[in-house]
């Protein structure tokens, strides 16, 4: 399947996803009301009825679990060397609204930040710990290889690094993952403008939470 394909899947699951979602919030209410020390991040694993496979991370500020600090739902594609991994998130650049993260993505964040961490865990830890982006649209600091079959590079920027991938029939496609010491040139200046935008709350999330189910289901947004 292409990844457009991958995506007309999703959007058929997409009523399967909230309705079970929804039946799990009286039991994260209760863990809410236990914990001490917040914000708090839950991480779910749900298979849908069309056998696809979701993982969906949940993070609560408030202990009457009225307002969640965002969600996260990733739906999973078992490839040769690990996994291919889909989600959607809100945005200003309406080209990017969808994004896939390739297992070298993983790979390379692992490797580069000295990661031990493998699978489902290397995953859960990356989308912990790089949830905020900052869209550097510059596709020359690529260097020499500036297009990717005649598409043009793009940059996110997120804690730990830059993510590098390019876009493809409005799919943001993240390839490769830089940190920033590695930068050279010109990337200098626009990687530290833009690491100290990543958590402007202004600018862009790279996982950010599912607007179509936040509007049929209100009731997953505000509990």
């Amino acid at each position: 399947m292409t990844h457009t394909e991958v995506y007309a899947e999703l959007d058929k699951d997409r009523d399967n996803v909230a309705r079970w979602f929804d039946h799990q919030a009286m039991r994260l209410r209760r863990q809410a009301l236990k914990t001490q020390k917040f914000p708090v991040t839950w991480w779910l694993d749900y298979t849908s009825p069309r056998k696809n496979r979701y993982l969906i991370s949940v993070t609560c500020t408030r202990r009457n679990y009225d307002r969640f600090h965002g969600l996260t739902i990733l739906a999973l594609k078992r490839e040769e060397r690990g996994y291919s991994v889909y989600l959607s998130y809100i945005g200003k650049h309406s080209l990017i609204r969808k994004t896939v993260f390739l297992q070298h993505v993983f790979d390379r964040y692992a490797e580069r930040g000295n990661v031990q961490k493998k699978g489902i865990d290397l995953i859960k830890q990356f989308v912990d710990h790089q949830s905020n982006g900052h869209i550097i649209d510059n596709p020359k600091l690529a260097g020499r290889s500036v297009r990717y079959n005649g598409r043009d590079h793009r940059f996110v920027a997120v804690n730990d690094g830059v993510i590098l991938g390019d876009v493809d029939n409005g799919i943001f496609i993240a390839r490769t993952f830089i940190t920033y010491e590695m930068a050279t040139g010109k990337q200098h200046e626009e990687f530290v403008y833009a690491k100290n935008k990543v958590n402007d709350l202004e600018d862009e999330l790279v996982f950010v939470r599912d607007s179509s189910i936040q509007k049929k289901f209100e009731n997953l947004i505000t509990i």
